[in-house]
């Protein structure tokens, strides 16, 4: 159900760019950074003032997982390069 009293747009526009960098710089997958709440609205907020759009960590968590869906090949999040050391 939908909260009829948000100010926020159902489905903002996000800049996929902004948000592909910041998943970049964050190196945290995305499965943990959405499961985190702390994490969450940390990427949420600091998303925010990057864009100066108003968002809610729910919408962030939303945008990111079908980023994540779609691949890196067709535009969506990449793999993170992570050092294993040694693990296979």
């Amino acid at each position: 159900m939908a909260r009829q009293d948000s100010q926020l747009p159902e489905s903002p526009v996000f800049d996929d760019n902004v948000l592909i960098e910041m998943y970049i710089e964050y190196d945290t997958a995305c499965d943990r950074l959405v499961s985190d709440p702390a994490r969450l609205l940390s990427f949420a907020e600091d998303y925010a003032e990057r864009t100066g759009q108003q968002v809610e960590a729910a919408q962030v968590s939303h945008r990111l997982l079908n980023l994540r869906k779609l691949g890196e090949a067709k535009g969506g999040l990449p793999k993170l390069r992570r050092a294993y050391h040694g693990r296979n």
